[in-house]
């Protein structure tokens, strides 16, 4: 299955291709429940390995949900299949690190790999 849903000022670039989900962009709409519904059933649905990148610059609280319940059913996915979730951030964001690091202690099969970016 390969989707692409185009970013905007308010909501992420999702792409999900070949085993591959991406995340990028910025979160914060007003209904994210809606918007991460579709990308949650992609999840849920895909077989194979999966791998997850997210890069993001910022999310609302509500994004802040909708990504732990993404996060949550790729943490129970991995007891099952090969999972990974590689969380990118610009190096001054430590509002963005701290985040990824908070996601990162809720979750128990899967570790979260954190890379500073120098941008």
């Amino acid at each position: 299955m390969n989707t692409l849903i185009p970013g905007t000022n308010r909501t992420p670039t999702i792409s999900f291709q070949d085993g591959v989900l991406t995340i990028t962009g910025r979160s914060y709409m007003e209904n994210s429940v809606e918007f991460y519904a579709p990308i949650r059933k992609m999840v849920e649905e895909h077989t194979g390995d999966l791998k997850v990148e997210i890069g993001l610059d910022f999310f609302n609280t509500s994004s802040s949900k909708c990504l732990m319940d993404l996060l949550t059913l790729i943490d129970k996915k991995a007891l099952n299949q090969k999972c990974s979730i590689r969380w990118t951030y610009k190096a001054d964001d430590e509002d963005m690190k701290d985040s990824a690091e908070e996601f990162k202690e809720l979750l128990r099969n899967i570790d979260i790999d954190l890379e500073e970016l120098d941008e």
